[in-house]
């Protein structure tokens, strides 16, 4: 008997969003729902509705606009040494643009009454968790093999993860009690309410969607090339951190106000390179949210024990 006919076949690898639409329409459930309760308990506020709609989504084009300027670049750099085919990166392309979109409207969709009185718009981060939880059900292979959701990390790395994140922290404590001794942290209360926002669905939601699943098909069209202390790095990363960048310079308000905020797109953008390093690095999502959650939880502790 011939000894490799006794061997599990390998299995076919894992549909991912580019291979088919099945997870379009249930991704977009979650809006819909809000939009159907409108529509159904408060048709006065549909106007409101539609407008949010518009604003969010015009938000969304432009962060769409951004991610296909990086990948033009990406496609002039790296030019012949990509394998990829035209059919792949427009799809990969095309699904990145997806996210954005559904995350854009999902976090400047109008909030309904039942959460419109707490302080943070907890809606959206929700909606943005439901959706990308579809997305993740639908296509639960791909999720579990591909987006990082595992909580085992690869050998060697915790280690400098955890040193990473501790530092993180550490710092930003620091820069919290230093704000309230010059007077700047004053008008900084830190209620339950922001440590439980900057501990839960905002960090995690960000996360899941730009180095879970934005990264993975990234990857997937640019495949890692660089190796950065230890982590495979590519386009991916740097498109992700880009836009992710873009969203927090460009910044749409809850009444549709527009405005720049420099600053903060600089450091979202170095901190969305130092999130995909960690969850490279680390092989696991787990790792990002707790580094995404050190400067926010480090300045809270830091106005906290400053004050």
């Amino acid at each position: 008997m011939d000894p490799t006919s006794t061997r599990t076949p390998a299995l076919p690898a894992p549909l991912s969003p580019t291979d088919t639409p099945r997870w379009v329409l249930p991704a977009l459930l979650p809006l819909t729902a809000v939009v159907t309760i409108y529509a159904v308990l408060d048709r006065g506020a549909m106007s409101a509705v539609l407008t949010s709609l518009g604003d969010a989504s015009l938000w969304g084009a432009t962060l769409v606009a951004g991610l296909l300027v990086m990948v033009l670049v990406a496609v002039v750099v790296v030019g012949r040494t990509s394998a990829i085919t035209r059919r792949e990166l427009v799809a990969a392309t095309a699904v990145a643009a997806g996210f954005v979109m559904l995350t854009s409207v999902s976090g400047r969709l109008l909030t309904l009454p039942l959460l419109a009185e707490l302080e943070k718009n907890w809606q959206g981060k929700i909606l943005d968790l439901l959706w990308v939880a579809v997305l993740f059900a639908v296509l639960h292979r791909w999720a579990r093999t591909e987006t990082g959701l595992r909580l085992r990390l690869e050998k060697g790395s915790a280690r400098p993860a955890l040193t990473v994140v501790l530092g993180v922290l550490a710092l930003f404590i620091g820069l919290g009690m230093l704000a309230v001794a010059t007077g700047e942290g004053a008008d900084r209360p830190v209620g339950p309410e922001q440590l439980l926002w900057d501990a839960t669905l905002p960090n995690l939601t960000e996360e899941l969607i730009w180095r879970g699943a934005m990264l993975a098909v990234l990857d997937r069209a640019f495949p890692p090339s660089r190796r950065l202390l230890g982590a495979h790095m590519g386009w991916g990363a740097v498109i992700t951190a880009m836009v992710f960048g873009l969203g927090h310079t460009i910044l749409l308000g809850a009444d549709g106000s527009w405005s720049l905020s420099v600053a903060g797109g600089v450091f979202a953008l170095a901190m969305g390179l130092a999130f995909a390093w960690i969850r490279s690095r680390t092989g696991s999502i787990w790792p990002a949210f707790a580094l995404h959650c050190a400067p926010e939880l480090g300045a809270d502790l830091g106005v906290i024990l400053g004050t």
